[in-house]
């Protein structure tokens, strides 16, 4: 692992959807190792960080509530069922398929692909030497160590390529875009996922959602924009009640053009997400000394804390919350990476059976409930609490 100060990055100001050159920087996150600032495209609204840092040398592991969070990999297995879900809807699972999985990390879908395709085959491109080889065993698969910038991949090769949260880390996504277009064959599908720029509406949201590792943030209007413009067709737009993931699938059609089109109604609600945001998250991290001291007015009973990620930090940057006063502090998939968080161990969930707690606070959003069904199965004496009420109840004392 190469660590040190950055290079001195290169800066491209026109937009890499629509290429014109009236980027407004409209945002500044939090901690940023990167000196990132939020830029607006003014003509076609595409939400881009600036500089564009390509190649960077990798930063230390980083549990961040900032946008220095990075370098930890959990694995993208959380995106393979909605993935395998829709290759069954549109496509022949039982033909020879060839597929190329950009970004395979710990190889999570190339598994569930090969075990719902059987005759089919997979070429698993990843960088990191950390995750790659979760790939080199498995039968049907190439792995190809490099970034997929650099993967020399024959023409017309592929029927399926499959890019899982991968193009927002991209310094020229659109490039890569035809270069996908490039190597499926005629009629070929695209399956596309990428973080939602609507969940910049969440009311209870405290993290900093624009993070160093991501270059683009993109709306379901202007990923949309970007897969149509390097030639393809759209055949599955992304789900309008997920605010988190964009999944789209599209098949390979026409010649690539400029996607230079004006639109003032996806400036205007990408500067409105923002602005919300950023006013919402302020509101959110003045209430969260109000959550710290409910947290910490539950003493003498015992309290454990299930989720030591990017919530678990703000809280303790921002609510000032004391961890060590917690009786155990449970992450299922950091404690591979850390040993512990601000002094305070970390365990798995099995450990909770043998702690017997009161109370088991979890610091989750988007598994809150899948969490609160296995704490209810491993400690069924113990109250559960949950983030979100707990924000409620802590702007309801703020307001008092």
């Amino acid at each position: 692992m190469v660590t040190g100060p950055f290079p001195e990055p290169s800066m491209t100001e026109l937009c890499e959807l629509c290429r014109h050159d009236v980027l407004e920087a409209i945002y500044e996150p939090e901690r940023s190792t990167r000196g990132l600032k939020v830029y607006l495209c003014r003509h076609c609204g595409l939400i881009q960080s600036l500089p564009r840092i390509d190649r960077a040398r990798r930063a230390p592991a980083a549990v961040s509530g900032g946008a220095d969070w990075g370098n930890v990999r959990y694995g993208k297995g959380f995106r393979t069922t909605a993935a395998v879900s829709a290759l069954k809807r549109h496509a022949d699972l039982s033909a020879d398929l060839s597929l190329l999985d950009v970004g395979s990390n710990r190889g999570s879908f190339a598994r569930a692909f090969l075990e719902a395709a059987p005759a089919s085959s997979i070429v698993a491109v990843e960088p990191d030497e950390r995750v790659a080889e979760s790939c080199r065993e498995l039968e049907r698969c190439e792995l190809v160590r490099a970034r997929i910038e650099d993967a020399a991949l024959e023409t017309c090769r592929f029927d399926i390529v499959h890019s899982c949260h991968t193009i927002e880390h991209l310094a020229e996504p659109a490039r890569v875009l035809a270069d996908h277009w490039r190597v499926l064959k005629p009629g070929g599908l695209l399956i596309l996922d990428a973080p939602n720029s609507a969940i910049l509406d969440a009311d209870d949201i405290i993290e900093e959602w624009f993070i160093d590792k991501h270059l683009y943030h993109f709306s379901a209007r202007t990923l949309m924009r970007m897969v149509v413009a390097a030639g393809f067709e759209i055949i599955a737009a992304p789900d309008i009640e997920d605010h988190a993931n964009l999944l789209i699938v599209a098949s390979k059609a026409h010649t690539a053009y400029r996607a230079k089109d004006l639109d003032h109604r996806e400036v205007a609600e990408a500067s409105r997400l923002v602005v919300n945001y950023s006013s919402t998250r302020a509101r959110n991290l003045a209430a969260l000394t109000f959550v710290s001291t409910e947290i910490a007015s539950m003493a003498p009973k015992r309290v454990a804390m299930w989720g030591a990620g990017r919530l678990f930090d703000t809280l303790v940057v921002h609510g000032r919350f004391t961890p060590t006063d917690l009786s155990l502090l449970i992450d299922t998939h950091l404690k591979a990476h850390v040993a512990d968080r601000y002094g305070c161990r970390l365990t798995g969930p099995e450990a909770l059976s043998e702690a017997d707690p009161d109370v088991i606070v979890i610091m989750s959003r988007g598994f809150a409930n899948e969490i609160a069904k296995e704490a209810r199965r491993l400690a069924p004496r113990a109250e559960i609490v949950l983030y979100a009420d707990l924000l409620a109840r802590a702007h309801i004392r703020k307001a008092a």
